[in-house]
């Protein structure tokens, strides 16, 4: 029920709507074709349905304004009706929509809204033959009768014709992730459907800058998709730098350059370009930054890929270096293993020993100083510096190195401490801190679950002492 109010409260208030009242008979512009892949947003709820302005209304959607040869176009119609009135939706199955072929056609149950009126979603699967040519399309307007039984009436409702567009080049791109931190790699994907006479230009796909992103690696795949080819560019691309405050990036938009191509050479004048660029672009794409874990000091040298050395840098400052360092551990350290072996394994316990205990200390003053009625920003920061904190600590229990335990997720930290055979009652409380304490980074910050998760890491303090982990 609350999907069909979306789609009453949308069609009300959209002043641009493709629809057509049934009596009114007032028809609408179309705006300006989209751009390739751009589809219309759905409707947002709200508590209240609007009123039909007539007995039987039509609403129209479709996916995208632009196709190319061998590719369904995909045509929503929204069917609503106030009670009392019979329409014959049977008749959707044999409407003639040419020059489009109907492939299939898909009618959804009828639904009661608000017990005053009902609503039912049918789907029409178009095709347009192959030979036609490039160019503007409409999509003819679909007439549906109605008879009022209560007033003894007839009518019929009618759509608003819908122009569409034949090209013959259509891009779309992807990312596998839209979420990473810094220094992932993301898989960005670009595929290019056009028609066997358009020929790509490649180089400038090779050669695109995606600032602030680096290109780590371009490979091309071509196939056939029926009369169609389909060109697939598969892109790894990372970024290793980040302003303090920025935590949305954008892919650029990607232009796509290509020409037609004829079998016979144009006659031309002098100066006269023998082919007519053209530019098609793929939609930019926003990629979120984790936050969370921008504080980690990770080097990035292994994400970067292989970095070659000349021969003569690797003799001089790889191999002789080795060399004389293994003669001097082989002299010292035969000489000095014996006199120093019982006083590092001591330093060595003591640090072991010792470092939950320093941790816990850091976290208590961080914990002192939480104020959860702070200004946003001064209140996030505390979230941010209090869960580093916490992590590192726990890392501590489980005897994991500070790098390691902060590139953790929550799940995995938890995980960890399990495998540690931590104590059970040191391991939930700190899974609902975490928790918490990443819903407030990444979403609304709920003071009073902060207060709850600010006693809980005292709590939790409590019980590591009490069971001698610190």
């Amino acid at each position: 029920m609350v999907c069909f109010l979306c789609f009453f409260v949308f069609f009300h208030n959209n002043d641009n709507s493709w629809a057509q009242d049934s009596n009114s008979g007032e028809k609408e512009t179309l705006l300006d074709y989209a751009t390739p892949g751009s589809e219309q947003k759905a409707p947002q709820v709200e508590e209240n349905a609007p009123d039909l302005s007539g007995p039987v209304e039509l609403w129209t959607f479709i996916d995208n304004y632009r196709f190319v040869s061998g590719k369904m176009v995909h045509l929503t119609v929204q069917l609503l009706w106030k009670l009392g009135i019979n329409v014959n939706t049977e008749k959707f199955e044999n409407v003639d929509l040419s020059p489009f072929k109907v492939e299939n056609v898909t009618i959804g149950e009828r639904q009661i809204f608000n017990n005053d009126r009902d609503y039912q979603l049918i789907t029409f699967m178009l095709s347009l033959p192959d030979d036609k040519e490039e160019g503007l399309y409409t999509i003819p307007s679909i007439t549906i009768p109605y008879k009022d039984e209560v007033n003894k009436i007839t009518g019929q409702a009618t759509t608003s014709p819908i122009p569409l567009k034949k090209v013959p080049i259509m891009v779309e791109a992807s990312v596998d992730k839209d979420v990473v931190n810094l220094g992932d790699r993301i898989h960005y994907q670009i595929m290019i459907w056009h028609e066997r006479y358009i020929e790509i230009l490649k180089e400038n796909l090779k050669t695109f800058k995606f600032d602030p992103f680096k290109m780590l690696d371009c490979n091309f795949r071509e196939e056939t998709d029926g009369r169609l080819k389909k060109l697939i560019v598969d892109y790894d691309i990372s970024v290793y730098d980040l302003a303090e405050e920025e935590n949305t990036l954008e892919i650029p938009s990607l232009p796509v350059l290509y020409y037609k191509q004829t079998d016979e050479v144009p006659e031309r004048e002098e100066g006269e370009e023998l082919f007519v660029t053209q530019q098609v672009s793929a939609p930019a794409i926003l990629v979120l930054m984790n936050s969370l874990l921008k504080k980690v000091d990770v080097p990035l040298e292994s994400v970067k890929g292989i970095v070659t050395y000349p021969k003569r840098n690797i003799y001089l400052r790889g191999y002789l270096p080795i060399i004389f360092g293994a003669i001097i551990i082989a002299v010292l350290g035969v000489l000095e293993m014996r006199k120093y072996a019982g006083k590092i394994s001591s330093i060595v316990r003591e640090k072991v020993a010792e470092s939950p205990k320093v941790h816990a200390e850091k976290l208590e003053e961080l914990v002192e100083g939480f104020n959860c009625d702070a200004e946003s920003q001064e209140l996030r920061k505390s979230v941010v510096n209090t869960g580093y904190a916490l992590r590192v600590f726990l890392g501590a229990l489980a005897e994991v190195p500070k790098e390691s335990i902060l590139s953790f997720t929550t799940t995995k930290i938890i995980q960890t401490l399990k495998m540690r055979k931590v104590a059970d009652n040191l391991i939930e409380p700190a899974c609902l801190i975490l928790k918490t304490f990443d819903s407030a980074i990444f979403g609304k910050a709920d003071t009073t679950e902060l207060e709850k998760a600010v006693h809980g890491i005292k709590d939790l303090l409590k019980e590591a002492k009490k069971r001698g982990y610190c």
